[in-house]
């Protein structure tokens, strides 16, 4: 697959999904051309100061929240929690995916791998005060 492609599958699998946290933000796919996997290509195309707090967590971790079904779930709950699923597959066929935390209380979130020269992912946002 290329970039495009995969962007594009990112775009469908996230459309009008929310990342819950203490508000709920879109995952908003994205590309970038002719880049290395770094924090510090995380801070520069995230447009952050070089002296924003930036944390690496695994995909697992990151999408577990969201990727678990419960006990109590109803039919709708468990739709969502398949749809985080199938969008974590489809991010995890990317090579050396990392998810990079950037802040504190208002955290942007990149979920970031590989294809080529590129780098595709996706951003969100997370609220925790």
């Amino acid at each position: 697959m290329t970039a495009k492609e995969i962007t594009d599958r990112l775009l469908l699998l996230s459309k009008d999904l929310l990342f819950p946290s203490e508000s709920d933000y879109p995952l908003e796919p994205f590309t970038w051309e002719s880049a290395t996997l770094t924090p510090e290509t995380i801070l520069t195309r995230s447009l952050k100061p070089s002296d924003t707090p930036i944390e690496a967590i695994a995909l697992e971790v990151f999408f577990a929240p969201v990727t678990t079904d419960e006990d109590w779930f109803e039919d709708e709950d468990r739709q969502v929690s398949q749809r985080f699923r199938d969008l974590q597959a489809a991010i995890a066929t990317l090579e050396n995916v990392q998810v990079f935390r950037l802040g504190k209380i208002e955290i942007d979130v990149y979920i970031v791998g590989a294809i080529g020269p590129d780098l595709v992912g996706l951003k969100t946002t997370v609220i925790e005060t």
